[in-house]
This record gives structure tokens, sequence and C-alpha cells, in this order.
């Protein structure tokens, strides 16, 4: 009975414990966060960290272009206090910029501010009667600014209204998602008929490839040619290839 018994208070003393910890807790914790935000309203921003989340060759912005972007906005960013930075308007700013598809800042310890952006990713660079823009996968069209050139395909010629921007998107895409022909193809000249010329970078022939019909076989009828039909020395013998036909590579010499 005994044991009973001093086994009971035992664990009423623990629960009269954990209820005056809990008392003391609640009572502390205004407090506590009082002191918190007060610590908060004096912190100043010490140090600008950006991050370019799918930065490569291909791509417009760099961390060096994002750091000079905030500092052309934001000047005085650093010495900042961090209650009086609205982040929401901040990243609001970034993401008006055409090449910015999303853009995230938040504060770690220390006062650093962390900048990070999602960019959108230029399939090709058109060049029209309309000026010059690039296009993505999703068929977005826009402007880059100043100094920031992406590495992509230039797509030039009869590029207006009439031009069928998604057979323009899965032609470039079918290139740029291709080792081989990203190396090999470097322009994409659209006709009056709205047919499509590619014009590669080694050679000086154009390839006539017609409308995106069975682009699949026009291709693998094209690096046959490259890699078994033609010798190296006859690249430079050709002027035009012409793929429109089914079944067909016609091949005119210069």
């Amino acid at each position: 009975m005994a044991t009973k018994e001093n086994s009971k208070k035992t664990s009423i003393g623990k629960r009269i414990a954990y209820i005056v910890m809990l008392i003391i807790a609640v009572a502390y914790y205004p407090v506590v966060m009082s002191f918190v935000s007060s610590e908060k309203a004096l912190a100043e921003c010490t140090k600008v960290v950006t991050s370019v989340a799918n930065s490569s060759a291909d791509v417009m912005i760099t961390e060096k272009n994002l750091e000079r972007i905030i500092d052309q906005n934001w000047p005085a960013i650093k010495g900042t206090l961090l209650n009086e930075m609205n982040l929401n308007e901040m990243e609001s700013r970034i993401e008006q910029l055409p090449m910015v598809k999303r853009c995230e800042m938040y504060f770690t310890a220390g006062g650093v501010l962390h900048v990070e952006v999602l960019q959108r990713e230029p399939l090709m660079h058109v060049f029209s009667s309309d000026g010059s823009y690039y296009i993505d996968a999703e068929m977005n069209k826009f402007s880059s600014e100043r100094g920031m050139m992406a590495n992509t395909i230039v797509v030039n010629g009869y590029v207006n209204s009439a031009v069928d921007t998604s057979e323009l998107v899965e032609l470039c895409q079918f290139i740029h998602d291709d080792s081989f022909w990203r190396a090999q193809i470097e322009q994409i000249y659209v006709t009056e008929k709205q047919e499509f010329i590619l014009v590669p970078r080694v050679g000086e022939h154009i390839i006539e490839i017609g409308t995106i019909e069975r682009l699949d076989e026009k291709m693998t009828n094209l690096r046959l040619l490259y890699t078994k039909g033609w010798a190296p020395r006859e690249w430079n013998l050709y002027k035009r290839i012409n793929l429109k036909y089914k079944d067909q590579v016609v091949c005119t010499k210069k």
C-alpha cells in the first residue's frame, strides 16, 4: 500500500511541477516576444545574397546581373532596418523585369537578405519588323535588358502575326533538346510562304524543311546524310538540301 501511495504522490508532484512550468512559460512568452520584436526592429540589412535558379549559357540573368539590378533599385539597401523593407513590394518590382518568371526574398540570421530568381528560358531570339524579342517554351514573348543576351537560335525572315508561334516553338525545342542539332543549327529563316529554312554553323548550304510536318523523319534523314552520306570534303560542295518530300533528300550543288 505504501508503495502505491508513494507512486501516486510522485505522479501528482510531477503534474504540479509541469503546470507551474507551463504557467511560467505563458507568463514570460510576451516578454520574450517583445524582446525579439525589439531586436528585430533594430536589426539592419548587412548583406545581400543573390541566386539564379536556372543559370546557364542559354539564359539571360546571371547573379552579377541580379546584383546590379538590386543596386540600381535599392542603392542604400545595406544598413536599412529590416522592418522598413517591404519584401513583397520588392519581389513585385523584380518580377516586372520581362525575363523574370518568379522572385522570392527572405531574411536569415545576421540581417542577410536572400534574393532568389527563377528566370524565363528563351528558346529563340526573333528579329522581325516588330523588333527584337525572345520566345520561351511557354510561348511568352519578352525583351532583354541592356547587357543581357541569351545564347539561343536566331529566327528571322517573314516573322509576323501570320506565323504559327507554336510551330516555331516546336521546331526550336526539337533543335534545343538534341545536342547534335543544337551544335549544328544556328538560324531559322521563315519564308514568305511561312515555311522554314535552317542555316547550319558548318558548311555553305541551307536546309529547306518546309513545314514541321514529319519533322522527326526529315531531321533523321538529314542526320544520316551528315554522318553517313557526305564525306567531310563534300560539305562545301552543295548550296541547298531539300527535305520537303517524303523519303527524299534532294541536294543541289553549287
